[in-house]
């Protein structure tokens, strides 16, 4: 595999999984940024605001709520090893890369990576159906229309800037 086509690989693999994260990020690691001071660049605060918003627009039961965390909590082990993993190999592909390592070596890292990110998404895809299993039908629909609402409102703030861009560069 030369250069360019692991850059691909990588690329490929870097916008599938940002594409994929669910509607599931809303109820993100609450229990987890708020038990260790942080919230993977939110405040543990916001975390619980964004689940208590969620769950008030979902009308979700305290039973489900629950169910919610414990779920999250059950896969939080997982989750962290997987992201620890990948941030190590990230690190020892920087230094290869420095240290100018030959192709061969690249595209193993390349398989390495490309394997963690499958297993993370797979893990993404399993919190996600236990989430939905915890929802009612008419909860399902309502986070389906949430979402729709949401990337609408994101198509328009993308739309809004490159407007803005383009005026820019025409008053230059």
């Amino acid at each position: 595999m030369n250069n360019q086509n692991w850059k691909k690989v990588i690329a490929s693999l870097g916008f599938a999984a940002v594409v994929s994260v669910p509607a599931l990020s809303i109820a993100a690691d609450v229990d987890h940024a708020h038990k260790h001071g942080h919230g993977h660049g939110h405040s543990a605060q916001f975390m619980e605001q964004r689940f208590d918003k969620m769950a008030e627009q979902l009308a979700l039961t305290e039973g489900q709520k629950a169910q919610i965390r414990a779920d999250r909590e059950a896969n939080q082990g997982e989750r962290m090893a997987l992201r620890q993993q990948a941030h190590k190999l990230r690190k020892q592909i920087q230094v290869a890369l420095r240290e100018g390592v030959d192709q061969s070596a690249l595209d193993g890292y390349a398989a390495e990576l490309g394997a963690l990110e499958i297993q993370k998404m797979q893990q993404r895809h399993e919190s996600r159906q236990q989430f939905l299993a915890v929802l009612t039908d008419e909860q399902k629909a309502e986070l389906e229309t949430l979402k729709q609402k949401r990337m609408e409102k994101h198509q328009q703030r993308m739309q809004d800037r490159l407007e803005a861009r383009k005026a820019q560069q025409m008053d230059s």
